[in-house]
């Protein structure tokens, strides 16, 4: 044991200091700050879930608004055809040199600007100028939000990028302690099977079930690894209800219950800042990714500090 505690003590940074975890109901499967190491990789991993669905969300924006100044483009583009003509039959009936101007104007914003020095013009025409005028603050409205979201973008894109280079350095620091303490994962609870009720819940339950012992991957929401977000929100996806891949964000977006009136297919979300999920599958038993290098498994609903409890849908 001390040797093991050596070990740990010249391999962990101080990235992998965190609160205290309640008794570990494995026992000594994992010696206690080799845990806690875990469950601060995990909090490095709900946090880069995190940032990626901000990510995906300002992508979404930044496609709607592309979609809202293509309609403006297309109406730009009539209004300053409409003024050309206004401006071509104001040069033929007057030969005026303000319509010349405008005629020869070199861009669409001198082209507008010159029009609003014509006091020649009638009042359709200077209407017309107006609704040009107006289409055209609108379009530059758009894109400079357009512009300041792609920003945010990029600058997310960046901190995605070192958040990644950090948790595969964290992984494999995991894996040498590990390798070195002779751990071995656990197998949670064996030969319990969740009685399936119909509805969106029973469906969530069975194809939570149905990945029991797929491995634990960062990011993953299947098919073939998961992690604890990651593997709440592809069963209740199944079953038609969206779920945010963000243990946080699930615990925000779901009905609170209480432990007494918890139904199969509800979320257990563990610690205070909620960085853990699993789902409960009836008799005290949940259905959870638990960490790197563990297994999707079986455990007692007390496995962690429970938070608190929700329901999808």
């Amino acid at each position: 044991m001390f040797r093991s505690l050596v070990l740990f003590a010249i391999l962990v940074p101080a990235i992998f200091v965190t609160e205290p975890a309640a008794a570990d109901p494995r026992g000594d499967q994992l010696d206690g700050k080799l845990y806690a190491a875990a469950e601060r990789l995990e909090q490095v991993i709900e946090d880069f879930n995190e940032a990626r669905d901000d990510l995906r969300v300002t992508r979404g924006k930044q496609a709607a608004l592309a979609a809202r100044t293509r309609p403006l483009e297309v109406a730009l583009t009539a209004q300053e055809d409409r003024i050309g003509m206004i401006a071509a039959t104001e040069y033929r009936n007057s030969g005026a040199g303000p319509a010349l101007a405008v005629i020869t104007s070199t861009s669409p914003e001198d082209f507008a600007d010159r029009l609003l020095v014509l006091d020649r013009l009638a009042a359709q025409q200077r209407a017309a100028v107006d609704q040009l005028t107006a289409a055209r603050a609108r379009f530059d409205d758009s894109r400079r939000a357009l512009d300041t979201l792609a920003a945010q973008q990029e600058t997310q894109q960046h901190q995605l990028a070192n958040r990644r280079k950090q948790i595969e350095q964290d992984i494999a620091q995991l894996e040498r302690l590990r390798e070195h303490s002779g751990y071995r994962p656990s197998t949670g609870i064996r030969g319990f099977k969740p009685v399936f009720s119909a509805g969106k819940a029973g469906a969530a339950v069975r194809f939570a079930y149905a990945q029991l012992g797929k491995r634990y991957r960062y990011g993953a929401e299947g098919p073939d690894a998961y992690d604890c977000s990651g593997l709440t929100s592809a069963a209740w996806s199944r079953a038609g209800v969206a779920l945010p891949h963000n243990a946080r964000r699930q615990q925000r977006s779901v009905h609170r219950v209480t432990r007494s009136e918890l139904r199969p297919g509800d979320l257990v979300f563990y610690y205070r800042n909620v960085r853990h999920v699993g789902m409960y599958v009836g008799g005290g038993k949940m259905i959870h990714a638990p960490q790197h290098g563990e297994p999707v498994r079986i455990d007692n609903i007390d496995y962690q500090p429970v938070h608190s409890f929700g329901r999808p849908g």
